[in-house]
């Protein structure tokens, strides 16, 4: 496939080729049977084909929904759908044709049997480590600090304390090869088995602490319930172990023999400690935000910084918090409804349904700008993900910040009808089933100057690129959260499913010491 037919077909998945581009397209199509193929298979990959023209058409009479068929123009709807009763055609061959390996291939897995709930100023030893929310495979997993609050799959719950040396065997528990934690097992979850060098401590329907040391060997309290304890020495024989019940400890030596100990159940942290520190620390992130975001709006070219906390006169609009009164930068919520965001008592907007939305209007002309949000993505309901769009895509700086289900984030710019003149740099950007629902700061860094786009998430640089040429941005009216398409085009759905609770819209590129300062400030 030569270069112009891919960059046709780019245009046609990015919904953005203008209506010269799709009779080019089309042309192209009748002519090389490749180009059908190449086509279908970038639309099996968006998953955009797995409802079939046909059934499309049955419920949902001319213009079409999706794709370049919905953006010609209605005299063109007799030779639309002979080209959709050609590329069915061949979709049929494409997906009867694959392998069936390759489903399974892309069927995802969860190899985990844990998930890590919460964290608590966690360091992990060799640096980065999981994060909250993240499913936790069977592994040897090392804290260097901090607190890491373990759920199994089989309901047992784990608080380690750092520094801790944890090894997950299965859903049914692990070996501490050091440090300590506290085990809570509810009735569902009997059995559940802790070992260590010295012991191995199966629950009998109990909450209790284990504790390993150079020094002292393996110590074990219960603090409710029962458990029963093995001691593994070498050369000691079979046994029976013994029975632990509530308020009983004991100490199994490095050199062998046992002795009872007190209950400490303080040197344990316990989940309702776990809840206050936790609150403690929510509080303190959430104050340490509030002070770099009113910081941020004494910043000269701060356009617009919307904190996402409900007027209370009118919870139906959206407050820019910024020194830039203009009106039209006041939001208006279509829609979406208020929700809890990153901390207890902070707000956000919960965007779910395709009619969810924040129409602004950003006025005025930019040779560089900043957009930088926290979100939450919930799904992908299509195949974009919408964050910030100028409506519709034919007017010279329009701006479209969105990502795509199919691993890639992008600010592009509308520089023209030529797709070649468009600036649509793409960073890849894949949002794993674990990201879900886990709050992440993005930014995208549009600097004119240096004819750059650089994108971050979580302040960590995903990608660079060049600008040739460097148009500047003119936003415009707006949606924060969907996107309107152009008149003469379909109404294809490009909205936002998740929640948002902070953004800052810049007139300068930021460093990235300024995108690390926002993160750092805001991270839940």
């Amino acid at each position: 496939m030569n270069p112009r037919h891919q960059e046709l077909v780019d245009g046609y998945c990015s919904g953005t080729l203008s209506e010269a581009e799709f009779a080019e397209l089309e042309a192209a199509l009748r002519e090389n049977p490749a180009l059908r193929t190449r086509l279908l298979e970038y639309r099996a990959l968006e998953s955009a084909l797995r409802v079939t023209a046909a059934a499309e058409t049955a419920q949902h009479p001319p213009p079409a929904p999706t794709g370049f068929l919905g953006n010609w123009r209605t005299q063109s709807y007799a030779l639309a759908a002979s080209i959709a009763l050609l590329l069915a055609a061949g979709a049929t061959v494409v997906w009867r044709g694959a392998p069936q390996s390759q489903n399974v291939q892309n069927t995802p897995f969860d190899r985990g049997v844990a998930v890590l709930s919460r964290t608590l100023a966690v360091e992990w030893e060799g640096g980065r480590g999981p994060q909250a929310g993240d499913s936790i495979p069977p592994g040897r997993w090392k804290l260097a600090s901090g607190i890491a609050e373990l759920e199994f799959y089989n309901g047992a719950s784990v608080i380690l304390q750092g520094p801790a040396d944890l090894e997950i065997t299965s859903a049914d528990g692990g070996i501490l090869h050091a440090g300590k934690l506290r085990a809570q097992v509810p009735e569902h979850a009997h059995g559940f088995t802790i070992t260590s060098p010295d012991v191995k401590l199966v629950d009998l329907g109990t909450a209790f602490g284990m504790e390993v040391g150079a020094a002292n060997g393996t110590d074990v309290q219960v603090f409710e319930g029962k458990v029963h304890l093995f001691e593994l020495k070498p050369g000691l024989a079979h046994n029976e172990g013994r029975e632990l019940v509530a308020g009983q400890g004991r100490r199994v030596s490095l050199t062998g023999g046992s002795s009872f100990i007190a209950l400490a159940p303080s040197d344990f942290l316990s989940p309702t400690e776990l809840n206050r520190q936790s609150k403690e620390h929510l509080q303190l992130k959430h104050n340490s935000w509030r002070n770099e975001f009113e910081r941020s709006l004494r910043a000269a070219r701060l356009v617009a910084r919307y904190g996402f906390e409900p007027e209370l006169e009118d919870t139906r609009l959206l407050r820019n918090f910024s020194s830039n009164q203009e009106p039209g930068l006041v939001g208006s919520i279509v829609g979406a409804r208020w929700s809890e965001g990153r901390w207890p008592g902070k707000q956000a907007l919960d965007f779910k349904r395709p009619s969810d939305r924040v129409r602004i209007t950003v006025p005025g002309e930019y040779i560089s700008m900043t957009f930088a949000a926290w979100v939450r993505v919930d799904g992908f309901d299509y195949d974009f993900c919408s964050l910030l769009l100028s409506d519709g895509w034919d007017r010279t700086g329009a701006v479209h910040w969105q990502i795509s289900k199919n691993g890639y984030i992008a600010l592009a710019v509308w520089n023209g009808p030529d797709e070649r003149s468009r600036i649509a740099a793409r960073a890849k950007f894949i949002i794993e089933p674990s990201d879900f629902g886990r709050w992440m700061h993005l930014a995208a860094v549009y600097d004119g100057e240096s004819g750059t786009v650089r994108y971050y998430h979580n302040a960590n640089a995903i990608g660079v690129f060049a600008v040739r040429p460097v148009v500047p941005l003119q936003i415009g009216d707006a949606l924060i959260g969907n996107w309107s398409p152009p008149a003469h085009s379909a109404n294809q759905i490009r909205n936002f499913n998740g929640r948002m609770d902070d953004l800052a819209i810049y007139g300068q590129a930021l460093t990235p010491d300024e995108i690390q300062a926002l993160y750092g400030s805001g991270k839940p």
